[in-house]
């Protein structure tokens, strides 16, 4: 394999990656969603038993999503990044 194939196939690679990242972001922000409505839901019912678990639940999302928003918002919604945060045009 050449040096050229290395490096289209690495940047074939790159754009797979990426791809993969922003779906993983998508659907990491609508179970968060879905878990701030169940928590909301048990929080208003006063349900304990369970709550240790969806309590669990919700900060590892909420991680999780709060760590891919930083990474990949300003390109999945440029609008509604900071300036600062904004990737840069050539």
């Amino acid at each position: 394999m050449t040096s050229e194939m290395r490096d289209e196939r690495l940047q074939e690679l790159s754009q797979s990656n990426y791809l993969m990242l922003k779906n993983a972001y998508c659907s990491m922000q609508q179970l968060k969603e879905l878990i701030d409505r169940l928590h909301g839901t048990y929080l208003e019912q006063g349900i304990a038993r369970e709550m240790d678990t969806v309590m669990a639940i919700k900060l590892t999302a909420d991680r999780l999503y709060v760590e891919l928003e930083l990474y990949l918002r300003p390109e999945c919604d440029p609008d509604s990044a900071f300036d600062a945060a904004r990737p840069e045009t050539e």
